[in-house]
C-alpha cells in the first residue's frame, strides 16, 4: 500500500474529513487531497506530524512496514534512506528542479534590475561623496 492509500485509510479510520486533517496539520484541504491521490507528498515535518497524529511510526506510514524491535542490523541512516526513496520520487525531484530553475531566473531578473537601477542612479546623480 502506497503512502497516499495509507493516509486515506488512516484518516477514514479516525473519522476525519480532509478538512479536519488539514486543520490539524495546518495545511489546506487541497493539500491533503493531493497527498491522498498521489499528486504530491508531504515534507518530513508534516510526515512526522501525521505519524504522531495517527500514533504510528514513520516506517508504518511511509514504507508500510510493521514496527520491529531493532536487532542492531538496521541503522537510523538505513531507515532515513528508505523513507527518502519513497518520498523523493523522480516526479518530486523533477518538480524541485523546475522550482529551482524558476527561482534562479527570478533572482537573476531582480539582480539585473538592481544593477540597471544603480547605473541609472549614478549616471544621473553621480557617485556619493
Amino acid at each position: 500500500m502506497g503512502f497516499n492509500n495509507k493516509l486515506y485509510e488512516l484518516r477514514k479510520q479516525k473519522g476525519f474529513s480532509q478538512e479536519e486533517l488539514a486543520n490539524r496539520l495546518n495545511v489546506s484541504r487541497q493539500t491533503v487531497s493531493k497527498w491522498e491521490v498521489g499528486d504530491s507528498t508531504p515534507d518530513m515535518e508534516k510526515l512526522a506530524a501525521i505519524s504522531d497524529l495517527f500514533g504510528i511510526s514513520l516506517d508504518e506510514l511511509v514504507l508500510d512496514k510493521t514496527p520491529v524491535q531493532n536487532d542492531g542490523n538496521s541503522t537510523r541512516s538505513d531507515i532515513v534512506n528508505q523513507v527518502a526513496e519513497k518520498v523523493l520520487t523522480e516526479q518530486n525531484r523533477k518538480r524541485a528542479k523546475k522550482g529551482l530553475k524558476i527561482a534562479a531566473i527570478i533572482f537573476g531578473a531582480i539582480l539585473l534590475i538592481d544593477v540597471v537601477s544603480m547605473i541609472v542612479y549614478f549616471s544621473i546623480y553621480g557617485f556619493p561623496q
